[in-house]
């Protein structure tokens, strides 16, 4: 952690400190605030510190220039290897469904119009642990808490000192909807309209209402519904009698698939091609975890420039496929179940595609028994085996039974991509090993301080 941040965020300590009266106060407004502007996930408020998280310009800088070499590596490899079936199938570990739902034809050219690159801080540095490729949640929270969090006075007592500026992911994603939308898909509508579109019932469903405000203030019809009440007419897609020029799909594509009897009009009008679906069915290929074990084999990785083979190698952590196999491991030959099996404080197994920390073991936190009934569960199913990433861990003053007092809380760093272009961060806290929100995490706006380097 430079020493501009580490100066900026005891400035904002010592703000909090002298007065937690005060303090105390504030706390209580912003968790009531995000209760009654429904920036929960369910009925749990997504803030819990009075301090956000904040970035220098030049770490910005940084991590935007290399998703920008890591999206073109995959972009490379994918040139030169997706139409290999094999490689699909054996190295990505996608399904026969999933291959036939992605081989539709489609106008829009990019595999990922919206994806998120997960990724931990480390000491001076960041690793990204997966690409979340399908269908990136936390838009519009962030873009309301920066709100509510440049209305607490000690936060604004702290940027007379230290001026920051907000990146909404939710500004750059409407305008790469709609880019996407004219410029690939080709589009006419001025004015799209939009559909978001997912089970009704989850946890998330304020965000979804709070992203078809967003739209509707800058003048973009929205509707938000369920996949089941989709109508296909002449293959446009109606919802709630509406035509839809986007649809904003946040519906995940193994969510469909389990449904898919009942979700027709849905399939119909992918198929016609007249209403816009962002992201496609093509982001399959590159959302698997096992992604990330292409990126690091030497296998695939020979046709990538200099530059993006340094962006890996410093940015991302080894990864494979758990299988019976012979590989490499830093350039030694190791037979893979074995190694894992013999040195599990180093990795961590997780399903090549679940989200919210489901099901993922910690080598270091389980003991052998532990790991090896997860490693041979893994052998069974879908899984990859990942180096565990040495994350580092940023003091936050934080409200606890015990009073006022710096928990140690490590902070999941997370780039929202548009095509290939940076359009924020979301961050996620947790005082345990996974900060997931779905694993009881805490998300926080990102503000970059913008006079220091």
């Amino acid at each position: 952690m430079s020493d501009h941040l580490t100066s900026a965020i005891n400035d904002f300590h010592a703000l909090i400190e002298r007065d937690l009266g005060a303090a105390e106060s504030q706390l209580a407004e912003l968790r009531q605030r995000q209760i009654e502007q429904k920036v929960t996930f369910g009925d749990r408020a997504m803030a819990h510190s009075l301090r956000p998280t904040f970035m220098t310009e030049a770490r910005y800088n940084e991590v935007q220039d290399t998703v920008y070499l890591i999206r073109q590596a995959i972009l490379v490899i994918a040139a030169h290897f997706f139409n290999d079936r094999s490689v699909l199938e054996d190295e990505l570990a996608l399904e026969e469904w999933e291959l036939e739902l992605a081989s539709i034809p489609t106008n829009v050219i990019r595999l990922s119009a919206l994806s998120r690159m997960d990724s931990f801080l480390t000491n001076g540095s960041f690793k990204f642990v997966e690409l979340n490729a399908e269908s990136p949640a936390g838009i519009a929270y962030l873009h309301e808490l920066a709100g509510i969090y440049g209305e607490l006075p000690v936060f604004q007592e702290f940027a007379k000192a230290h001026p920051v500026r907000f990146v909404s992911p939710m500004v750059h994603t409407l305008a790469a909807l709609v880019q996407t939308y004219h410029e690939e898909f080709g589009g006419r509508e001025e004015r799209p309209s939009f559909a978001i579109v997912d089970n009704l019932d989850v946890p998330t469903i304020h965000e979804f209402n709070l992203l078809k405000a967003y739209f509707e203030r800058m003048g973009f019809p929205c509707e938000v519904v369920a996949p089941q009440s989709l109508e296909c007419r002449d293959g446009w897609i109606y919802a709630n009698g509406r035509r839809i020029d986007i649809l904003y799909r946040r519906l995940l594509m193994n969510e469909f698939y389990a449904m898919r009897v009942d979700c027709k009009a849905y399939m119909e009008g992918y198929v016609a091609q007249k209403t816009c679906y962002l992201n496609s069915f093509r982001t399959k290929l590159v959302h698997k975890k096992s992604l990330f074990a292409l990126l690091t084999n030497e296998k695939y990785t020979a046709c990538l420039a200099p530059e993006q083979r340094e962006a890996i190698r410093k940015h991302i952590p080894w990864t494979r496929v758990v299988r019976d196999e012979v590989t490499t491991f830093r350039g030694l030959r190791i037979d893979l179940v074995d190694f894992v099996r013999s040195n599990r404080k180093y990795f961590v197994l997780k399903p090549n595609d679940e989200y919210g920390g489901k099901d993922v073991t910690l080598g270091f936190a389980a003991d052998q028994s532990e790991w090896d009934d997860a490693l041979q569960r893994a052998l069974g199913r879908r899984y990859v085996v990942q180096e565990v990433v040495d994350i580092h861990r940023e003091p936050f003053l934080v409200k606890t039974d015990a009073g006022w007092n710096l928990v140690p809380t490590i902070i999941d760093l997370d780039p929202y991509l548009n095509g290939p272009l940076m359009g924020g961060c979301l961050t996620r806290t947790s005082a345990g090993n996974l900060a997931n929100v779905t694993a009881g995490g805490g998300t926080l706006p990102m503000f970059i301080l913008r006079h220091t380097y």
